[in-house]
């Protein structure tokens, strides 16, 4: 049986070519008796689960610097995406960058809202030291 494309058609449960070993030996990097994609190989901590996405800190980092936040938002996407695709290097590299983009902006959100409370409290108390000078009718 052929694909559309011409080429023949591999069996069910066949590996294509490229993955094939003519020595009876496992592909490069790839111990015996385990399928490509299963939990345990290639994946920090043998758990794809222990990748995480740090999707709500980011959304959360919207309230203090939301310019980088839009980035870490798009790279903790990333990170889901490379895990269902199977690529757990990338994913943790993700994970890794959406972690620093958090924290960059969480650091520089909250100076600066510290900044702000700060010069609202002395702006307030300078307020309040203006005196009104009467010269007129309606002092």
């Amino acid at each position: 049986m052929t694909n559309p494309y011409g080429q023949p058609q591999q069996p069910y449960g066949q590996q294509p070519y490229a993955q094939q070993s003519y020595s009876g030996m496992p592909p490069y990097g790839q111990p015996y008796g385990q399928p490509y994609g299963q939990p345990g190989y290639g994946m920090p901590g043998g758990d794809p689960n222990a990748i995480k996405d740090y999707k709500g800190w980011a959304i959360g980092c919207i309230f203090l610097m939301w310019i980088i936040a839009i980035f870490a938002i798009m790279k903790s996407n990333e990170v889901q995406t490379y895990k269902m695709q199977g690529n757990y290097a990338m994913a943790q590299q993700a994970s890794d960058t959406t972690k620093t983009l958090c924290l960059v902006a969480t650091v520089i959100g909250a100076v600066a809202w510290v900044l702000g409370i700060v010069f609202l409290i002395i702006g307030l108390t300078a307020a309040a030291e203006v005196h009104r000078y009467c010269t007129g009718y309606y002092c």
